[in-house]
Parts: structure tokens; sequence; C-alpha cells
């Protein structure tokens, strides 16, 4: 199981994890997996509310084109 969630880690943040990752115990990795995974979404959140709230500073005809280039 630790080494699931540190290959999981891996894959979250890059090949160049700290030496110190590799000494934490399983319940330490599964904190750590948990604390990026939470701090991912909510980046993820804050993200797209700052592209809907620079969205309201478009005129709204241009909106919808812009939010279809966009993505």
């Amino acid at each position: 199981m630790a080494d699931d969630t540190f290959k999981s880690l891996r894959a979250q943040l890059g090949d160049d994890l700290p030496d110190g990752v590799r000494r934490l115990n399983s319940e330490q990795l599964d904190d750590l997996a948990q604390a990026v995974a939470e701090t991912r979404h909510r980046q993820r959140a804050e993200l797209a509310a700052a592209g809907d709230r620079a969205l309201g500073m478009i005129p709204r005809l241009l909106r919808g084109p812009i939010r279809r280039i966009v993505g």
C-alpha cells in the first residue's frame, strides 16, 4: 500500500520527490497524498472561479465565443 501511495505521489508531483518522502511511514504517506489531492482540487476550483471572474469583465456578446475558444 505504501508503495502504491508513493507511486501515486510521484505521478502527481513528478519524479523528483525529496529523499525524505521515502522515509515517511504508510500513514504519513497517506496523509501527504490526501493533502496533495485536496490541494490540487482546491487549486482547480480557484482557477475555474478566476476564469469565470475574468469572463465577467468581457462584454456579453464575446463571452460565448471566448468560452468556446478557451474550453
